[in-house]
This record gives C-alpha cells, structure tokens and sequence, in this order.
C-alpha cells in the first residue's frame, strides 16, 4: 500500500512539474507580438522581455514599461454616466432620499472601481462637514425640522485627460428627537438666550416649556459623592490597566512583525527574482499561508494577515500602489515602510535592481532579527528575576519560622 501511495504521489509531482513547465513555456511566449494593457485605473505595468533579431548573435534583455490604458472621448463619458449612477445609489443612507438626508452622506473618492476620480465641494460647510457628517449644531429653529436646509454638491468627476461636472441638490434634516431630547433641548435654547441679555447678574430658570411645568432642585452632597468619587478612582485603574494591556498587546504585535519581515522580504526577492511580477510574488505567499492555515499548520501571523488584507483589496478593484501603501500604513514599522518604497519602486520604475535590493534588505532584516532574539532573551531573564526573588523570601521564611517559634518558646 505504501508503495503505491509514494508512486501515486511521485506521478502526481512529475504531471504538476510538466504542467507547470507547459504553463511558463506558455507564459513566456508573446502572442502576434501584442501585449495587453492594464484598463483605465488599474495602473502602469513592468513587463521584462527578450528581444531576439536577425542577425544578432544573441539576445537582450528588453525592460517595457506598459502605460494603463487611455480612454478615448466616449469611453470616459460613459464611464462618468457610470460614475454619476453609483453617485446616485450611494450617495444617502439606506432608505433615505435626497429631499430628506440625516446623519450622514457617502463622498467617495473614486468610483467605476477606481476608473472615475471624484473631487467634491458642498456649498456649506457648516450643515455637512468634510466627511459626510450633518452636524445637528446647525440647526436652531424650529423651522429648519419641517423644512430642512438646502446644500448643494459639486462633484468633479475625472478620468484619464477627461474632466466632466456634476451638480445637485439635496435637503438636510436634524436626528430625530425623543420628548425628553427634546425638552432638553428647548430648555438649552431659552436658557441660552437668558445668558445672552446684557446687563443681567441673575439666571431665571424657566417654569414652563411646551405647556410642561418645571421643578427645579440642586443635587444633594452626601457620602454618595465619596462612594462616586472612589468608584471614579477605581475605573480610571481599571482604564489605565486595560490601556497598559494595550500597549503590550501592540508591543507583543511589533515584536511578531519585526519577527516576520526577514522571512516575507526573502521570499519576495526569491520570487520576483525568478521572473514574478511583485502582485504574483505577493499572491503566491498569501496563498501558501492560507493553505497552511486551513491546515493547521501555522498559528495566525499579523503580517501574512495583513498581505491577506492588501490582496482582498486588489482583487476587489483597489490601485495596487494604494493597496501596498496601506498596507504599510496600517502596519507602522519602519522597516516595513521600506519594504513597500522598494515594492513602489519596482511599480513604477519597473525591476531593475530591485531584486538586489530586496535581498540586501533581506540581509540586514535577519541580522536586525538576530539581534532582536537576543534583547528577548535578556528581557526574559530580567523579567524571572522577580518571581525568583518572592520564592527565595518565601524558602527563607519556611526555614526561619520553626527557629523563631522554638526561640520564643
């Protein structure tokens, strides 16, 4: 049984083996000397061949870099149609309009999965702020709950040389109030407007609001406020711990990454030194992680999660420059940083010296990690100094009681 199995694996290998080779021979070949562009948005493309002619005596290296594709005239006016209808759909809440818009408005950046960018402009600031927020500050009357204020939105929409406005109109209205918010809040309003009379040294409370009468009492000092005041003490310990658990918790993070960059950055110069791409090089160690994940064959890594993160969005229509660059950012390590300048690097100014880069960093990365296991270890033995020292007192005291016992009897 043994043998067939090991035969069935060893023929299994040998068909992989040939069909990978099939598949690089493939690869390599350039059908009717034509080479595909990136669509418009998904950027610029590094592409290394080899250029052979007759009467060379032998090949050369040819480096092309592949400009995405230029959209002509009607293809960028249909894809900011495109672009004004996910504007459309996107732009309010769930079940809400432009004639009645609370709580928040969608601006996006882009749209048509990155083909179309988008720059806006509101027409007041003070309602909607930049992000999309209605800031409930703004509205004072009455009126403005039944009616609403008017804002408008300029979007300028841009593809390739191509630019294209696009203008509308939409009705903001505060959150709804329940009567106590609301009470609460025309009590605020007069109140205020009893501050703003000038010449006044004493504060009229109102007696009435709305038909409701008012009562009014200072709150009683008593032990409660001690027992609110210790209670007070304990949470900020408890916060303050919870915080230094935090800290450790990123700390302990830092340290994994740190761990991990050494391996990632040899693998990509492994990689892409034979002939990937860095988005293939990429993908390829994703893959391999998530395999020996769903096997069980490696504990959760937050760098190989992190790459998992930048791949999703990839493949879900986002720039790979942006896609690598947040993923340095979410990470925040200096070393990674770099990492992601070299990948950047290769993006737009194509491998050349790349490959060597990478592997130099590779280099330094294990001698930093090095390093690092040895600052573990010191940490390590400095931490067991205290819990050796409290066992040393408590055998110290288990061989001097029985004396001290006997000496006073």
């Amino acid at each position: 049984m043994d043998k067939k199995k090991n035969l069935k694996i060893v023929v299994a290998c040998i068909a992989f083996l040939l069909l990978a080779f099939a598949m690089d021979k493939s690869s390599n070949n350039v059908a009717d000397n034509t080479l595909m562009r990136n669509k418009t948005g998904d950027g610029d493309e590094s592409v290394d061949l080899i250029l052979n002619a007759d009467g060379l005596d032998k090949n050369y290296k040819y480096q092309l870099d592949v400009k995405e594709a230029i959209p002509s005239e009607k293809q960028a006016n249909e894809l900011f149609e495109k672009a004004k209808e996910q504007i459309d759909k996107t732009f309010c809440e769930d079940d809400q309009t432009l004639e009645h818009v609370m709580g928040h408005v969608n601006m996006n950046d882009s749209y048509v999965s990155g083909s179309v960018e988008a720059e806006w402009n509101l027409s007041d600031y003070d309602i909607v702020d930049y992000e999309g927020n209605v800031l409930q500050e703004a509205f004072t009357g009455d009126e403005d709950e039944t009616s609403g204020k008017l804002i408008t939105a300029s979007v300028s929409l841009s593809c390739g040389e191509y630019k294209q406005m696009y203008e509308f109109s939409f009705l903001v209205f505060p959150d709804k109030l329940d009567s106590g918010q609301r009470l609460i809040r025309d009590i605020n309003r007069q109140l205020q407007k009893e501050m703003e009379q000038p010449g006044t040294k004493e504060l009229v409370l109102p007696n009435e609001i709305d038909g409701k009468k008012l009562n009014w009492s200072k709150e009683k000092s008593s032990s409660v406020m001690k027992v609110a005041l210790l209670e007070a003490v304990v949470i900020v310990l408890l916060f303050l711990s919870r915080k230094e658990k935090e800290r450790n918790a990123i700390k302990d993070r830092n340290t994994k990454l740190q761990l991990e960059y050494p391996e990632i950055v040899s693998k990509m110069a492994v990689l892409m030194g034979s002939g990937m791409t860095v988005e293939q090089a990429w993908n390829r160690i994703t893959a391999r992680y998530s395999d020996e994940r769903r096997k069980n064959k490696a504990y959760i890594l937050p760098a190989y999660e992190e790459m998992l993160i930048t791949e999703r969005e990839i493949s879900d229509g986002e720039m790979g420059r942006k896609a690598y660059a947040g993923f340095a950012e979410r990470i925040n390590i200096p070393c990674y940083q770099k990492f992601v300048r070299i990948i950047l690097q290769s993006i737009h100014k194509g491998s050349k010296g790349v490959c060597e880069a990478l592997e130099k960093e590779s280099e330094e990365a294990f001698d930093e990690r090095r390093l690092l296991a040895l600052r573990m270890g010191e940490e390590a033995g400095t931490k067991m100094l205290v819990p050796m020292m409290l066992m040393m007192v408590i055998v110290i005291a288990i061989v001097i009681a029985p004396a001290i016992i006997d000496f006073k009897m």
